[in-house]
Protein backbone atom coordinates (compact mmCIF):
# COMPACT_ATOMS: atom_id res chain seq x y z
CA UNK A 1 0.00 0.00 0.00
CA UNK A 2 1.56 3.73 -0.48
CA UNK A 3 -0.12 4.83 2.50
CA UNK A 4 -0.56 2.57 5.07
CA UNK A 5 -3.73 2.27 6.94
CA UNK A 6 -2.89 2.29 9.92
CA UNK A 7 -1.46 5.70 9.70
CA UNK A 8 -5.23 6.59 9.38
CA UNK A 9 -6.08 4.82 12.14
CA UNK A 10 -3.70 6.61 14.45
CA UNK A 11 -4.30 10.05 13.19
CA UNK A 12 -8.06 9.79 13.76
CA UNK A 13 -8.63 7.17 16.67
CA UNK A 14 -9.45 9.44 19.14
CA UNK A 15 -11.37 11.61 16.27
CA UNK A 16 -13.70 8.95 15.18
CA UNK A 17 -16.18 6.40 17.65
CA UNK A 18 -15.04 2.78 17.20
CA UNK A 19 -11.86 2.71 19.94
CA UNK A 20 -11.86 0.43 22.72
CA UNK A 21 -9.78 0.84 25.57
CA UNK A 22 -8.86 -1.17 28.35
CA UNK A 23 -7.82 0.70 31.38
CA UNK A 24 -7.00 0.45 35.22
CA UNK A 25 -9.03 1.29 38.03
CA UNK A 26 -9.45 4.45 37.81
CA UNK A 27 -7.85 6.51 40.89
CA UNK A 28 -8.55 10.74 41.08
CA UNK A 29 -6.25 12.47 43.48
CA UNK A 30 -8.01 15.47 45.27
CA UNK A 31 -5.77 18.12 44.33
CA UNK A 32 -5.78 17.63 40.62
CA UNK A 33 -9.04 17.54 40.49
CA UNK A 34 -9.03 21.30 41.98
CA UNK A 35 -6.62 22.20 39.70
CA UNK A 36 -8.53 20.81 36.48
CA UNK A 37 -11.57 22.46 38.08
CA UNK A 38 -9.75 26.01 38.17
CA UNK A 39 -8.19 25.00 34.95
CA UNK A 40 -11.45 24.54 33.04
CA UNK A 41 -12.99 28.19 34.67
CA UNK A 42 -10.16 29.88 33.73
CA UNK A 43 -10.52 28.57 29.44
CA UNK A 44 -14.26 29.40 30.15
CA UNK A 45 -13.52 33.21 30.98
CA UNK A 46 -11.25 33.82 28.25
CA UNK A 47 -12.22 35.29 25.42
CA UNK A 48 -9.15 34.79 23.09
CA UNK A 49 -6.01 32.62 22.62
CA UNK A 50 -3.82 31.21 19.77
CA UNK A 51 -2.26 27.49 19.82
CA UNK A 52 -0.30 25.48 17.94
CA UNK A 53 1.73 21.94 17.72
CA UNK A 54 2.90 18.83 16.23
CA UNK A 55 1.22 15.54 15.83
CA UNK A 56 3.99 12.59 15.33
CA UNK A 57 2.73 9.03 14.31
CA UNK A 58 4.96 6.06 13.82
CA UNK A 59 3.46 3.59 12.51
CA UNK A 60 4.17 -0.71 12.18
CA UNK A 61 2.08 -2.29 9.01
CA UNK A 62 3.41 -5.81 7.71
CA UNK A 63 6.85 -5.54 9.01
CA UNK A 64 7.61 -1.68 7.49
CA UNK A 65 8.17 1.41 9.75
CA UNK A 66 6.58 4.43 8.38
CA UNK A 67 6.00 7.89 10.13
CA UNK A 68 3.45 10.95 9.49
CA UNK A 69 4.17 14.08 10.95
CA UNK A 70 1.89 16.99 10.74
CA UNK A 71 1.84 20.84 12.34
CA UNK A 72 -0.90 22.60 13.36
CA UNK A 73 -1.65 26.46 14.65
CA UNK A 74 -4.86 28.23 14.99
CA UNK A 75 -6.63 31.06 16.34
CA UNK A 76 -9.89 30.73 18.80
CA UNK A 77 -11.66 34.07 18.95
CA UNK A 78 -14.33 32.67 21.94
CA UNK A 79 -16.20 35.74 21.97
CA UNK A 80 -17.47 35.63 18.33
CA UNK A 81 -17.78 31.95 18.40
CA UNK A 82 -15.06 31.58 15.86
CA UNK A 83 -11.90 29.48 15.27
CA UNK A 84 -9.37 29.32 12.51
CA UNK A 85 -6.68 26.67 11.53
CA UNK A 86 -4.13 25.91 9.55
CA UNK A 87 -2.38 21.90 9.00
CA UNK A 88 1.03 20.94 7.62
CA UNK A 89 2.09 17.81 6.41
CA UNK A 90 5.13 17.08 3.93
CA UNK A 91 5.06 20.66 2.61
CA UNK A 92 1.13 20.82 1.67
CA UNK A 93 -0.70 23.27 3.99
CA UNK A 94 -4.80 22.96 4.78
CA UNK A 95 -6.88 25.71 6.41
CA UNK A 96 -10.01 25.65 8.46
CA UNK A 97 -12.89 27.50 10.10
CA UNK A 98 -15.32 27.18 12.63
CA UNK A 99 -18.08 29.84 12.49
CA UNK A 100 -20.78 29.24 15.31
CA UNK A 101 -21.34 25.51 14.57
CA UNK A 102 -20.71 25.49 10.66
CA UNK A 103 -17.05 23.94 9.86
CA UNK A 104 -14.82 24.72 6.65
CA UNK A 105 -12.48 22.45 5.36
CA UNK A 106 -9.93 22.66 3.12
CA UNK A 107 -9.65 19.58 1.08
CA UNK A 108 -6.34 19.77 -0.28
CA UNK A 109 -4.74 17.36 -2.91
CA UNK A 110 -6.58 17.28 -6.56
CA UNK A 111 -10.09 18.06 -4.86
CA UNK A 112 -10.00 21.95 -4.98
CA UNK A 113 -12.97 22.31 -2.42
CA UNK A 114 -14.38 22.71 0.62
CA UNK A 115 -15.70 20.69 3.03
CA UNK A 116 -18.90 22.24 5.09
CA UNK A 117 -20.27 20.37 8.33
CA UNK A 118 -22.48 21.28 10.67
CA UNK A 119 -21.03 20.34 14.46
CA UNK A 120 -23.23 19.21 17.46
CA UNK A 121 -22.57 21.04 20.68
CA UNK A 122 -24.80 22.69 23.41
CA UNK A 123 -21.89 24.55 24.23
CA UNK A 124 -19.88 26.31 21.67
CA UNK A 125 -16.57 26.35 23.57
CA UNK A 126 -16.36 22.24 23.73
CA UNK A 127 -15.28 22.56 20.32
CA UNK A 128 -12.17 24.37 20.77
CA UNK A 129 -8.58 22.87 21.30
CA UNK A 130 -8.05 23.77 25.00
CA UNK A 131 -11.65 22.86 26.37
CA UNK A 132 -11.15 19.18 24.66
CA UNK A 133 -7.81 18.54 25.70
CA UNK A 134 -9.31 19.50 29.30
CA UNK A 135 -12.34 17.29 28.70
CA UNK A 136 -9.87 14.34 28.31
CA UNK A 137 -9.21 14.48 31.75
CA UNK A 138 -13.14 14.52 33.66
CA UNK A 139 -12.88 10.99 33.87
CA UNK A 140 -10.40 8.42 34.10
CA UNK A 141 -6.99 8.13 36.41
CA UNK A 142 -5.94 11.66 37.77
CA UNK A 143 -2.73 12.62 39.06
CA UNK A 144 -1.42 15.60 40.27
CA UNK A 145 2.51 15.86 39.45
CA UNK A 146 3.65 18.47 41.60
CA UNK A 147 4.82 21.67 39.78
CA UNK A 148 7.83 22.22 36.55
CA UNK A 149 9.45 25.24 34.77
CA UNK A 150 7.96 25.73 31.87
CA UNK A 151 9.23 28.70 29.05
CA UNK A 152 10.38 30.66 32.49
CA UNK A 153 7.28 30.14 33.93
CA UNK A 154 5.91 28.03 37.04
CA UNK A 155 3.15 25.28 36.19
CA UNK A 156 1.08 22.29 37.83
CA UNK A 157 1.52 19.31 35.92
CA UNK A 158 -1.86 17.13 35.92
CA UNK A 159 -1.45 13.50 34.20
CA UNK A 160 -4.19 11.43 33.33
CA UNK A 161 -5.06 8.21 32.07
CA UNK A 162 -8.54 8.82 29.74
CA UNK A 163 -11.37 6.40 29.63
CA UNK A 164 -13.25 5.18 26.80
CA UNK A 165 -16.01 7.34 27.64
CA UNK A 166 -13.91 10.09 27.53
CA UNK A 167 -12.18 9.35 24.05
CA UNK A 168 -15.33 8.94 22.54
CA UNK A 169 -16.82 12.08 23.75
CA UNK A 170 -13.30 13.94 22.37
CA UNK A 171 -14.06 12.62 18.68
CA UNK A 172 -15.22 14.54 15.85
CA UNK A 173 -18.52 13.80 14.97
CA UNK A 174 -18.66 11.67 11.85
CA UNK A 175 -21.10 9.73 9.42
CA UNK A 176 -19.25 6.39 10.17
CA UNK A 177 -15.72 5.32 11.24
CA UNK A 178 -12.90 4.68 9.00
CA UNK A 179 -11.15 1.95 11.01
CA UNK A 180 -13.07 -0.83 11.99
CA UNK A 181 -12.48 -0.72 15.72
CA UNK A 182 -8.73 -0.51 16.53
CA UNK A 183 -7.58 -0.82 20.24
CA UNK A 184 -6.29 1.78 22.19
CA UNK A 185 -3.76 1.21 24.71
CA UNK A 186 -1.62 3.58 27.17
CA UNK A 187 -3.19 6.21 26.45
CA UNK A 188 -2.06 9.31 28.54
CA UNK A 189 -2.51 12.89 28.92
CA UNK A 190 -0.29 15.52 30.41
CA UNK A 191 -1.66 19.01 31.15
CA UNK A 192 0.99 21.53 32.05
CA UNK A 193 -1.03 24.70 33.80
CA UNK A 194 -0.15 28.09 34.28
CA UNK A 195 0.22 28.54 38.56
CA UNK A 196 -0.83 32.10 38.25
CA UNK A 197 -3.41 31.83 35.48
CA UNK A 198 -4.78 28.46 36.08
CA UNK A 199 -5.16 28.53 32.10
CA UNK A 200 -3.22 25.34 30.09
CA UNK A 201 0.12 26.03 28.81
CA UNK A 202 0.48 22.96 27.16
CA UNK A 203 -1.00 19.33 26.48
CA UNK A 204 0.74 15.74 25.20
CA UNK A 205 -1.71 13.10 24.54
CA UNK A 206 0.18 9.87 23.59
CA UNK A 207 -1.28 6.68 23.03
CA UNK A 208 -0.77 3.22 20.74
CA UNK A 209 -2.74 1.82 18.57
CA UNK A 210 -2.93 -1.89 17.34
CA UNK A 211 -4.86 -3.82 14.75
CA UNK A 212 -4.95 -6.87 12.78
CA UNK A 213 -1.39 -7.13 13.81
CA UNK A 214 0.13 -3.69 13.17
CA UNK A 215 0.64 -1.37 15.68
CA UNK A 216 1.60 2.17 15.99
CA UNK A 217 2.06 5.24 18.87
CA UNK A 218 0.99 8.85 18.15
CA UNK A 219 1.86 12.05 20.26
CA UNK A 220 0.06 15.15 20.01
CA UNK A 221 1.52 18.39 22.12
CA UNK A 222 -0.19 21.46 22.04
CA UNK A 223 0.56 24.64 23.08
CA UNK A 224 -1.50 27.70 24.08
CA UNK A 225 -0.57 31.42 24.18
CA UNK A 226 -1.81 34.77 23.93
CA UNK A 227 -4.38 34.50 26.13
CA UNK A 228 -6.82 37.41 25.78
CA UNK A 229 -4.88 39.51 23.15
CA UNK A 230 -6.14 41.36 20.21
CA UNK A 231 -7.14 38.87 17.67
CA UNK A 232 -10.30 38.45 15.09
CA UNK A 233 -11.03 35.74 12.77
CA UNK A 234 -12.66 36.49 9.84
CA UNK A 235 -14.32 34.03 7.65
CA UNK A 236 -13.96 34.13 4.09
CA UNK A 237 -16.97 33.86 1.53
CA UNK A 238 -16.71 30.67 -0.16
CA UNK A 239 -18.54 30.27 -3.38
CA UNK A 240 -21.60 27.49 -3.65
CA UNK A 241 -19.57 26.23 -6.51
CA UNK A 242 -16.23 25.36 -4.10
CA UNK A 243 -18.23 23.70 -1.11
CA UNK A 244 -18.52 20.12 -0.91
CA UNK A 245 -21.39 19.39 1.68
CA UNK A 246 -20.01 16.74 4.34
CA UNK A 247 -16.55 15.72 4.79
CA UNK A 248 -13.27 15.47 2.47
CA UNK A 249 -14.22 12.66 0.13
Amino acid sequence: MRRPALHLAIAVCVLLAGCSLLGPDHTRDERAESALADARDAVNDTETYRFDGDLSVVATVDDRTERVDVRLNGTVDAAAQRMHGFAERDGEVVESYLHNRTRYQECGGMMDMWAVTERDADDWSTLTPADRQLSLLESGSLYYNGTETLDGEETVLLVGEPTTEALTRYQERRSRSLLGGPTVENAEVRVWIDEETDRPRETRVRFEVSQDGNTATATMTTRFHDYGSDVSVDVPVIPEEERWSGECP
